[in-house]
């Protein structure tokens, strides 16, 4: 299953900060230790999108979703759609 950069920053950026919070929940019993998302859209250039993932080993590196491990980000991509 794959989905582009846009819908799922779209999707993400739709959800309450509850439902935020139930996406790193179910991450996290997965064994994937995000403590944080953000959603980031460049403003010099607007059709830019980026999620930025935080881990727990180092809270205040932040990975782009780009540079994910591909098991880890069809993990990501199941949770986030399913909220």
């Amino acid at each position: 299953m794959t989905y582009d950069i846009n819908t799922i920053y779209t999707k993400y950026k739709q959800l309450t900060k509850k439902q935020c919070q139930q996406l790193l929940a179910a991450l996290q019993s997965q064994s994937i230790n995000i403590v944080k998302i953000e959603a980031y859209e460049y403003s010099d250039a607007p059709g830019i999108k980026h999620l930025f993932f935080y881990f727990a080993e180092d809270s205040k590196k932040a990975i782009p979703y780009f540079m994910l491990d591909s098991e880890v980000w069809e993990k990501i991509l199941l949770c986030i759609m399913q909220i």
